[in-house]
């Protein structure tokens, strides 16, 4: 008992550690889209958008798909030996030749690709001084979560952001007046937080450098059908909607999607923590074949998460007409409507989010893989079908649709691996539903007042049809801590099934 009370203070602690990281990494974000939207205006906008998605690019297809891989070894690695170094050249060997090709790529296309980017053919290099920057910090962030030092990561988020927003807020605005120089700023400030997590880590979390053959053939296994999935993502993300949008639309429209997908990216971030926080504890519980607990996790928390993101949600798009304008100027007011369209897709997501990092426990890689490229499909289908005829509301209506369908087939494959009612669940959604809807069909005075009432009301009425708060969850939930309590629910959920 002592070692499971143990195992939740650890998970309860890092939960709370990358919540304050990532909401205020949130913050700090929104705080950079103002001041980057009022210091390039809508069509410069537009074009900062267009490089950042060039060197998301390069990661989708370098080295995302073996992050999973990453921290699911390197936390039974460090469980086992206390180090991930084994697993950290495993996987830097992996992704060694995707990295080279890439690089390969850019300099034979480098001519074309300026063009396009409307950059000089020096500024690429920026640009893949971005993607290297963040693949670092990325990599780096994966060894704290793989070594269970969520705090450190959490900072690590923060000090990212806070670092960007020193150099765009307070450099003179000629210095950072133009996207490609914001992207440089953005590359300087993942480099210095990269040394500081280096610093933190010590010499010793990376050297001896070895090639350890077994562990590279686990990570390539397990990342194998990952590759798909991962680079669908290419087609599948805000990144192709980008690339349909510039092909019909002006370059100012691409901006105000970009401000709406940045906003609706900060708020999605909140559906990262469950990720974040879940892959290493779930990767581990499936190792022992605790799914007992698992079960009872998913069954009696997962609707607090998802009827609180909702709410949150919810409360986040009552305030939008009026602060979108108010903080971006009123150059991005056209931002609001596909926002609020976006985040229907976050609510999918939100679902999708939290059962990603069970499948990966569970080495469902090949079956993940099918539905993020049904879901891509999907996207790509709808953006060329709506976007010439509905703009960018088409757009972002074309990712409601493909991220909806991800999050029911998650949701099938999780409720056929664990024998849960989760379908149920994706009731808790509803408030958002109702202010989303209102927010499109109504007026001013009408939408507060609709919206704000009909939220209200259907989170009462799902707070009794799932039973949420009652007893036994209350003592859990007043307990900040919530060790002691969470152990005794997850017991007494165990034992009414007949489980171990």
């Amino acid at each position: 008992m002592s070692d499971g009370i143990a195992r939740f203070k650890r998970m309860a602690g890092g939960f709370l550690a990358v919540a304050v990281g990532t909401y205020g990494a949130m913050a700090l974000a929104f705080v950079i889209s103002a001041v980057l939207t009022r210091r390039l205006g809508a069509e410069r906008f537009g074009g900062l958008a267009l490089l950042m998605m060039a060197s998301q690019v390069l990661s989708l297809f370098v080295s995302n798909w073996t992050h999973v891989g990453f921290v699911g070894f390197g936390s039974q690695e460090f469980a086992a030996a206390g180090t991930v170094t084994g697993t950290f050249w495993a996987r830097t060997w992996v992704v060694a030749p995707w990295a080279t090709a890439g690089t390969i790529v850019m300099i034979l296309f480098r001519e074309p690709l300026a063009a396009y980017f409307g950059i000089p053919v020096w500024g690429l290099a920026i640009v893949y001084g971005h993607f290297a920057a963040a693949y670092a910090l990325t990599s780096l962030g994966a060894v704290f979560q793989a070594r269970h030092e969520m705090s450190r990561y959490g900072t690590a988020l923060f000090l990212d952001k806070a670092a960007t927003l020193a150099l765009v807020g307070l450099l003179p605005a000629a210095w950072v007046g133009t996207p490609l120089r914001v992207v440089g700023a953005y590359a300087l400030s993942s480099a210095l937080v990269c040394g500081w997590c280096a610093w933190i880590l010590g010499r010793s979390a990376f050297f001896p450098i070895r090639f350890d053959r077994e562990a590279f053939r686990r990570i390539w296994r397990f990342s194998l059908p990952l590759i798909f999935s991962t680079w669908s993502g290419l087609l599948g993300t805000s990144w192709f909607d980008y690339f349909v949008i510039r092909r019909y639309l002006p370059l100012s429209d691409l901006g105000l999607y970009s401000l709406a997908s940045q906003l609706n990216g900060v708020i999605q971030q909140i559906t990262v923590i469950f990720s974040t926080l879940l892959l290493p504890h779930l990767a581990a519980m499936v190792h022992r074949g605790e799914d007992a607990r698992i079960r009872a996790i998913v069954e009696r928390f997962f609707p607090y998460w998802f009827l609180g993101t909702s709410v949150l949600f919810s409360v986040v798009l009552l305030s939008a007409r009026p602060v979108l304008p108010l903080v971006f100027g009123e150059a991005f007011s056209g931002a609001a409507r596909p926002l609020a369209i976006l985040m229907l897709a976050t609510s999918a997501m939100t679902f999708f989010n939290a059962f990603t990092p069970l499948v990966s426990a569970y080495g469902l890689t090949w079956q993940f893989a099918i539905m993020c490229v049904v879901s891509v499909l999907v996207n790509v289908v709808m953006d060329f079908a709506l976007i010439p005829s509905f703009g960018i509301e088409g757009a972002a209506t074309a990712t409601v649709i493909a991220y909806g369908i991800a999050a029911v087939l998650v949701l099938e494959l999780v409720r056929r691996r664990l024998g849960c009612r989760i379908f149920q669940m994706g009731a808790l959604g509803v408030p958002m539903l109702v202010v989303c809807l209102s927010f499109l069909l109504l007026d001013d005075a009408r939408f507060y007042v609709v919206g704000a009432v009909g939220a209200a009301a259907s989170a009462c009425v799902l707070v009794r049809v799932f039973g949420l708060f009652n007893e036994e969850d209350r003592t859990f939930l007043q307990d900040l801590r919530m060790v002691p309590a969470l152990h005794h629910l997850l017991m007494r959920q165990s034992a009414r099934r007949g489980l171990p």
